[in-house]
């Protein structure tokens, strides 16, 4: 600050100087306008008053003549001596107020006007208050006075009546003078006005005179350092130009500045509207605010790069086909402490991105792969063979629908759904088996297939993202064999781990175990999952796949949809954490029972109506004549679900579908039991042998 404030009165010193006795002048006169207008009130006010004081005195004494009259005619009274005391206080207060004015402009007056006016003024003013003085001796015994003496009333009378037109003159003669005394500070005032311009106009004069020749050699040397610095700015291989406070790029740039812009960064455009073309409207407002922080004095650039959302920046070229990455860096431009712009580089780290992307490929193929092999060795290789076996032919089924499609079947429905819940199913099977990347796959998969469910006629154009949905899954699939097959190697000749190989049940029960634990992680609930075999250590051959495919939907539909938020149950007066329990057991007549229980929401028949009606899944009239158990029966439907959006655990309407699906194929039965707020329990039921 210091040495800003010395090179200003350095370098501009006589311009300063100048600047400064304008505005003193300015100054000047401004004062003396102030000071000559609160006098000039002021004398106003003293004209009024002189007059006031003739007229005070003219009603003095109509007021006495009246009451003198009202007095011979044995009138009332009360009237005439309220005049006489109106006029005589307003006289008085009038002559007061006149010697305060006077006094009052003797003290502060400023040193314009006629002193000898004022001295004029203040004669007149005594002349008045000397004539009244014995006519208001006279009057003060009649005021407030209930009983007059004639003698007093009439010499009152006399002497008002005597000095009436004297003091009517001297009254205006004190009012013409301090009208005098108005009309010659007006005309001071005029003067010092007067002179005030001609100082101002010599002094812009001199200013004109003596700094233009300064200004010129200014401007020379400005055109000489603006060459230099476009001569810099030219050579340098980054983009740079200047940011200003508000916004705007400045003109000064790199001739680089183009190359990798384009012509979309103009001077005077705003930067932000040029991010606008390029990046989504979250990066802009982000890259707005980190702006704003910059300009920030108390905060410091290198407090900030880190958190600079330009530093890897993906634009559109101005054809708008390809994208290049560049790199935008901020560096603060500070003038006395201050942040007055920003100076902006630009460079292109298109070829660094790529190189980091192609990194970070091989390092998630690497990681990718390590998932999968992490996954596979947390379960039995035969096991996960099993299911990778059964899900390439379930894929190739798939495929072989597709490929017998003819376009406006009308079972192009039927067939989505059948794709569905096959999907489905293999997804329940690879979540319940660690295979996360297949269920992400077929996860995604199910999004390709969410639109076509309801749709009227299919083309085979609306079957393409299926069927390239369908490839991916397989290939998903081939990974997870050729990890397998490592795996094998080193495991066939390897002991069962913990016993849980020759007992295909436990090690689905575990499988499950651990599902169940990951769907309710994923969906922010607290579950425990119980398991009673009664009597049961093994399932027969034919009956393993409801232990493999049905239990784990069953398990996650119960998490999913029944188990209430921690929140929630606390707020019902049920433990925090839910409970799933799965029990088998043999019954009498060799049949062989498999339920899941748990102690969430339960189900209601009209909850299950405004679902379908809300869904349109049937009729208005279909479902008003469907019976409670007719409508609960329809939670296993392809396409029912409760849920509003589709999660990677629920949502699709395809877990129970896949459910009653292999309860048909193994000739069981399947009841439902629920009692609302309480429970929910899933009963499959199958000819043990």
């Amino acid at each position: 600050m210091k040495n800003s404030l010395s090179t200003l009165l350095g370098k501009y010193r006589g311009l300063v100087l100048a600047i400064g006795l304008f505005l003193a002048i300015d100054a000047g006169v401004a004062l003396v306008n102030i000071q000559a207008s609160r006098q000039i009130e002021a004398d106003t006010h003293q004209v009024n008053a002189a007059g006031l004081l003739r007229t005070h005195a003219q009603q003095l004494t109509k007021g006495l003549l009246t009451l003198e009259r009202d007095r011979a005619a044995g009138n009332l009274m009360q009237s005439s001596l309220a005049e006489i005391a109106q006029a005589r206080l307003g006289f008085n207060d009038a002559a007061q107020s006149l010697q305060n004015g006077l006094g009052e402009a003797a003290r502060r007056s400023l040193p314009i006007g006629d002193s000898e006016l004022r001295e004029a003024a203040g004669e007149a003013l005594a002349q008045v208050v000397q004539t009244w003085g014995p006519i208001d001796r006279e009057v003060e015994p009649l005021v407030g006075n209930a009983e007059l003496d004639d003698e007093a009333l009439s010499i009152a009378v006399q002497k008002a009546v005597t000095r009436n037109n004297r003091l009517t003159q001297q009254a205006d003669a004190l009012a013409g003078a301090i009208e005098a005394m108005a009309r010659d500070k007006a005309a001071s005032i005029r003067q010092v006005q007067a002179a005030a311009v001609g100082l101002a106009f010599l002094n812009f004069v001199a200013i004109v005179l003596v700094f233009i020749g300064r200004l010129s050699r200014s401007d020379r040397e400005t055109t000489a350092a603006r060459e230099e610095t476009g001569r810099i700015l030219g050579s340098v291989r980054e983009g740079l130009f200047l940011l200003s406070q508000d916004g705007t790029v400045a003109r000064q740039r790199s001739a680089s500045l183009d190359a990798l812009l384009g012509a979309r960064l103009q001077p005077g455009s705003r930067f932000d509207a040029f991010l606008a073309q390029s990046l989504p409207a979250e990066t802009v407002e982000t890259a707005r605010d980190y702006i704003d922080l910059l300009f920030n004095q108390r905060m410091k650039e290198g407090l900030l790069r880190q958190l600079n959302p330009l530093s890897e920046a993906a634009l559109l070229s101005a054809s708008g086909l390809s994208a290049s990455h560049l790199s935008f860096q901020f560096d603060q431009i500070r003038e006395d402490g201050k942040v007055v712009a920003l100076l902006v580089s630009v460079s292109d780290i298109s070829q660094t991105i790529r190189l980091t992307a192609e990194l970070a490929g091989a390092e998630a193929r690497a990681a990718h792969e390590v998932s999968l092999l992490l996954g596979v060795l947390e379960h039995d290789p035969r096991t996960v063979s099993a299911f990778l076996e059964r899900a390439c032919e379930s894929l190739q089924t798939v495929n072989d629908e597709l490929q017998a499609f003819q376009p406006g079947m009308a079972s192009s429905s039927p067939l989505v759904n059948r794709i569905a819940r096959i999907v489905h199913g293999l997804k329940g099977e690879a979540g319940a088996l660690g295979c996360a990347s297949l269920a992400q796959a077929t996860h995604l998969f199910e999004d390709v297939l969410s639109p076509l469910r309801h749709r009227p006629g299919l083309s085979g154009e609306d079957l393409i993202p299926v069927a390239v949905g369908l490839n991916d899954l397989l290939a998903e699939v081939r990974k997870i064999e050729a990890v397998i097959e490592r795996v094998r190697r080193f495991t066939e000749q390897a002991p069962p781990l913990d016993g849980l190989v020759d007992n295909p049940l436990a090690a689905a029960l575990k499988r499950i175990e651990q599902f169940a634990s990951k769907v309710a992680h994923d969906l922010d609930k607290a579950v425990r999952l119980e398991t009673r075999l009664e009597g049961v250590t093994s399932l027969p051959d034919h009956l393993q796949e409801a232990a493999d495919l049905a239990l784990p939907q069953l398990v996650r539909n119960a998490i999913a949809h029944g188990i209430e938020l921690p929140a929630e149950r606390l707020r019902q007066g049920k433990p925090g954490i839910g409970l799933v329990r799965v029990e088998i057991k043999h019954k009498a007549g060799g049949k062989l029972v498999i339920s899941v229980h748990d102690d969430g929401r339960g189900l209601t028949p009209a909850a299950v109506r405004e679902v379908i009606r809300t869904r349109d899944l049937l009729p208005a009239e279909t479902v008003e004549a469907m019976s409670d158990h007719q409508v609960v029966a329809q939670i296993f439907s392809p396409g029912f679900t409760s849920l509003t959006a589709a999660n990677e655990h629920a949502g699709r309407g395809d877990g129970l579908a896949v459910v009653r699906e292999v309860v048909h194929r193994l000739d069981g039965r399947l009841k439902i039991k629920s009692v609302p707020h309480s429970h929910t329990r899933f009963i499959l039921q199958f000819e043990a042998a």
